[in-house]
């Protein structure tokens, strides 16, 4: 059984996790998730979830030490918190966007943790993101004299720019 805490409730995406890790039956939900704020939250499946402010977060983590920690909080919050997985050594998959990429990945780069760290997990996105990467690498004039305009429709929501636009950029 993997066990699983989730960072970033109540934000949509971070409530999309939780409802699909109480979903499946090999994963196990650590009720308790890394917030900005302190409260109780109610998920879909009826679970009383303690969400955990920021004073508190690296306290949470070495007491449960989950396998893995789910990541869709505040673009604020990036660097912050894959510093504090490296640290506590806890694997981790980030999905929020901000933060200074660049220290992201040496932050990551230089621990043992392993992570998944991307703008957008939606496949769809993912096969275009490599698709687009492919052309311009193996057909590097195949797009002179054409301009791409990027529109997302998921943006009304969100904190900062879109982290797909920028990869897409």
């Amino acid at each position: 059984m993997i066990t699983v805490m989730v960072a970033g409730l109540p934000g949509r995406m971070a409530k999309l996790v939780t409802e699909a890790v109480e979903k499946a039956e090999d994963l196990r939900f650590i009720q308790i998730a890394l917030s900005e704020i302190r409260e109780n939250w109610w998920s879909a499946a009826n679970s009383l979830i303690t969400l955990v402010p920021l004073e508190g977060h690296e306290a949470e983590l070495k007491h449960w030490v989950p396998d893995i920690v789910v990541d869709f909080t505040a673009p604020t919050a990036v660097n912050r918190n894959a510093e504090l997985y490296c640290k506590c050594g806890i694997p981790f998959v980030m999905g929020t966007t901000g933060g200074d990429r660049d220290l992201l990945k040496k932050t990551v780069n230089n621990s043992e943790v392993c992570a998944v760290i991307a703008p957008n997990m939606a496949p769809q996105i993912v096969v275009f993101q490599a698709m687009m990467e492919f052309a311009t690498k193996n057909f590097p004039d195949s797009f002179n004299g054409y301009h791409l305009t990027i529109e997302e429709s998921h943006q009304q929501g969100k904190k900062d720019t879109s982290g797909t636009a920028k990869a897409m950029v």
